[in-house]
């Protein structure tokens, strides 16, 4: 019998990566969920113990288990399997707002004050932080590209807090689209990294920055606990890319004030 499954919130790669009429397949399953590829676009179906993100589409429970290559195809706004379907159109929509950086941007280079170095990375971090220190946004790709572990490996993680930070800050969207979309990775990783050039992250990422920017100490180390439990190290890397972006900040929204910094 073929679950009917009630969405709570879907992030708006979903939609995107599945057009109606396109047939997907699942391509891995988890705990919560499974992941769902369409041509070389990824997303994620997840019960509610999956934070809301932008390729995330979460359900009220974690659905039933399924197998690798089972079709998922798209009928108008209902996504469709032999084990359960979705009405799309029931679904609030994921759309986390821009944060006020120059309020947050103390805050979050900070946290490499408290963050181990990846392990994955040791051998290139130097070179890294040059590079993030120049804008050179190619050249953080190519040492950051599919590199270590994870199901996203960390050097992609690392990237796509480096994405956020330039699309918070108002670069240019398609620049930041083609290092996204030419990152030699992991269809899953280069679905994430798209949306972080679009300046999208999961919930608790955008938790933190909302925190930081409001000057909310507890809420900020909370934060911080949550994203960094995400994943093996998917986390953490995250926020690594976020404080070594947010510390190479040189161009500020216009009439914004960057933060004082202190002199003691």
């Amino acid at each position: 019998m073929t679950a009917h499954l009630t969405p709570v919130i879907a992030g708006q790669g979903v939609a995107a990566a599945h057009p109606d009429g396109a047939y997907g397949t699942v391509v891995g399953t988890f705990r919560h969920g499974c992941y769902v590829q369409v041509d070389g676009d990824m997303y994620a179906v997840a019960g509610p113990a999956v934070a809301p993100g932008p390729i995330h589409l979460i359900v009220e429970h974690s659905p039933p288990r399924v197998k690798e290559g089972l079709a998922v195809w798209r009928d108008g706004g209902r996504l469709r399997s032999t084990e359960w379907q979705i009405d799309l159109d029931w679904a609030n929509v994921f759309e986390p707002q821009v944060p006020e950086l120059h309020l947050a941007t103390f805050a979050l280079n900070a946290l490499s004050h408290r963050l181990p170095v990846p392990d994955d990375l040791r051998s290139c971090w130097e070179s890294l932080r040059q590079a993030v220190a120049t804008d050179d946004l190619d050249a953080a790709r190519v040492l950051l590209e599919g590199r270590g572990g994870g199901l996203t490996p960390t050097g992609d993680d690392v990237l796509a807090g480096i994405l956020l930070v330039h699309a918070w800050r108002g670069a240019a969207p398609d620049e930041l689209l083609r290092i996204a979309r030419s990152a030699a990775t992991t269809n899953l990783s280069r679905s994430f990294l798209a949306w972080a050039a679009r300046g999208q992250s999961l919930a608790p990422v955008h938790d933190l920055v909302a925190h930081a920017a409001a000057n909310d100490q507890p809420g900020f180390d909370q934060a911080v606990a949550t994203v960094s439990a995400i994943g093996g190290s998917s986390g953490i890397a995250l926020l690594w890319g976020i404080a070594l972006s947010a510390g190479a900040v040189r161009t500020w929204p216009a009439g914004a004030v960057p933060p004082a910094r202190s002199t003691s």
